[in-house]
This record gives C-alpha cells, sequence and structure tokens, in this order.
C-alpha cells in the first residue's frame, strides 16, 4: 500500500504500512500538524497468530475506512477531557487555528 493522508476534523496525517521486525505488518499515523512540529505519531498493528507466530497479511490488512476510523477515534481521545493532548498545554486544535486565521 502506498502511503496516503488522512484529515480529521483539520488534523491531517500521514498513513503508511510497514513489518515490524518480526515480520508483522502494521501501520504508522505521523501526525502532520500536530504538536511537537509534526513529529508526533503511533502505530496501529492487528494480532491474530498464525503460522510461525506471525498474524497473515490477510488477518492483518486494514482497510483506508479502518485506517481512517483509527485516524478519527486518535484525534477525540487526544480532545477529549482528560485526554492526552492535555500533556501539550501550548498546543492549539488544527480546527480552531484555522477559525483564527
Amino acid at each position: 500500500m502506498d502511503s496516503f493522508k488522512v484529515t480529521v476534523d483539520h488534523e491531517v496525517f500521514r498513513v503508511s504500512e510497514r513489518r515490524q521486525p518480526g515480520g508483522a505488518l502494521s501501520y504508522d499515523f505521523v501526525w502532520l500538524n500536530g504538536p511537537a512540529d509534526g513529529t508526533y505519531a503511533f502505530t496501529v498493528q492487528r494480532t491474530a497468530l498464525g503460522a510461525g507466530g506471525v498474524t497473515s497479511d490477510v488477518s492483518a490488512r486494514m482497510t483506508r475506512e479502518e485506517l481512517t476510523a483509527e485516524v478519527r477515534g486518535f484525534v477525540e481521545d487526544v480532545y477529549e477531557p482528560g485526554g492526552i493532548g492535555e500533556a501539550w498545554p501550548d498546543h492549539i486544535p488544527a480546527r480552531v487555528r484555522q477559525q483564527r486565521e
């Protein structure tokens, strides 16, 4: 899969697929307009043990809709009261930044 961008509530993420050192398929989400100058990222991986202890690509592969849902859940979790967004007190959500412009 080629990497692609996903935008949720004006927050922009680059999604890419990669192999973990043990061979498992995973997805990296880089928050391009987020805190820490766009260096914050997270990784998602589906796990269902298969032959050799590695999840098969068929079981691990996610659709663009599922990957977008991961981003949506992350953004909601960041900005909810008590969410990890509080770790970045100077960060202003992109939707708020755009309203101010």
